[in-house]
């Protein structure tokens, strides 16, 4: 299973990644507003890496980090596990979470269940997030943004090797290392200068999501779809009603979830 660093000591924000995510995948521009160099200001179904620039007060005075927001390839998905549809599946083989948009029907179980708030639903595009240029992996290449970065700032190869590398590196600069363990582990390791809190990261507990919380969802679909079959409404439609309708009570069980954890 493959991982990607992210070594925040050697970013310069230059924002390359987020072009040549762009230009690999076909992704059109998004229009924003923002007062800081930061561009776009978040995720959508049509930008699937942000370089956030965050400022840290510190000892000697404020002083800016860099710090990315994309999927992180979780190594037990819980987008995957509330998905009614398998409109997002993990592939095994490279670790890579991989969207399906043409399965999409809009529930927004993904959206709600990621404890890093990565997917976003785009009308006419459906769900869509990084994929770890997927195409680019099964043609033995690096990810598109790992075979752009000028200073070595972004790493591909074996997780294991990547975390060895993370947690030798975060020790070298005093830094700190991301993606380990949290939510269970995942197949993007960072090493940071500051804090994950800090640079607005999300803290999700260390173990994997409780599969309790979110399972059943074919089942559900199944029953959902059954009582409104018949109904009058067509095939499509029947479809899209009973997944809205998981998604639904898949979003209850996740809200729960976290007052209960």
């Amino acid at each position: 299973m493959y991982a990607i660093l992210y070594d925040s000591s050697l970013c310069i924000g230059c924002r390359a990644c987020q072009v040549a995510c762009k230009r690999w995948n076909g992704l059109e521009a998004d229009e924003t507003e923002g007062m800081d160099f930061g561009n776009p200001q978040s995720l959508t179904s049509n930008t699937w890496n942000v370089v956030k620039y965050v400022w840290v007060e510190e000892e000697n005075g404020p002083k800016l980090h860099f710090v990315v927001n994309r999927c992180m390839h979780c190594l037990e998905p819980v987008c995957e596990a509330v998905c009614p549809v398998r409109a997002i599946v993990k592939d095994r083989e490279t670790g890579a979470v991989v969207t399906h948009p043409e399965r999409c029907v809009g529930c927004l179980a993904c959206v709600e269940a990621c404890p890093f708030s990565v997917p976003k639903f785009g009308r006419g595009v459906g769900t869509r997030k990084c994929i770890m240029c997927i195409d680019r992996l099964r043609l033995g290449l690096e990810p598109a943004c790992v075979s752009t970065c000028p200073t070595g700032a972004l790493k591909f190869g074996e997780r294991s090797e990547i975390i060895k590398m993370a947690e030798e590196r975060a020790k070298e600069i005093g830094g700190y290392v991301y993606g380990v363990h949290e939510a269970g582990g995942t197949s993007v390791i960072m090493v940071l200068t500051a804090p994950p809190e800090k640079l607005g990261l999300p803290t999700p507990m260390k173990a994997p999501y409780v599969k309790s919380k979110v399972s059943g969802a074919d089942t559900l679909l199944k029953e959902a779809t059954s009582m409104l079959t018949g109904s009058g409404v067509g095939e499509s439609l029947v479809l899209a009603l009973g997944a809205a309708i998981v998604g639904g009570v898949i979003a209850r069980r996740m809200k729960i979830s976290r007052k209960e954890g």
